[in-house]
């Protein structure tokens, strides 16, 4: 299985400004869907959330991480890499 790195880019259940209080909670709720191997930032029109997902493929480790952060509650609103994120960063 390889691992990918990318960013997925959502809007949700929240309003502005977000607190540090709400930041943990979402990490809480965005972990129990199944985005443990995530890291949650903030950007101007939402959260910034970036993988680093474990799969087959670069389509199915995307497809798997956008059906995790929507089953959190989440809408997705674009999945951005970076150019070298295109070949795996790791493989085991």
């Amino acid at each position: 299985m390889t691992e990918y790195h990318f960013r997925v880019i959502v809007s949700g259940p929240f309003t502005e400004p977000l607190s540090d209080e709400a930041l943990l909670d979402f990490t809480d709720t965005l972990g129990d869907a199944g985005c443990d191997d995530c890291s949650i930032g903030v950007n101007g029109s939402g959260l910034e959330l970036e993988f680093d997902r474990a799969h087959q493929s670069l389509q199915d480790a995307i497809a798997s991480a956008v059906r995790d952060v929507e089953r959190a509650g989440f809408v997705v609103d674009s999945i951005e890499m970076d150019r070298d994120a295109v070949l795996p960063v790791a493989s085991g």
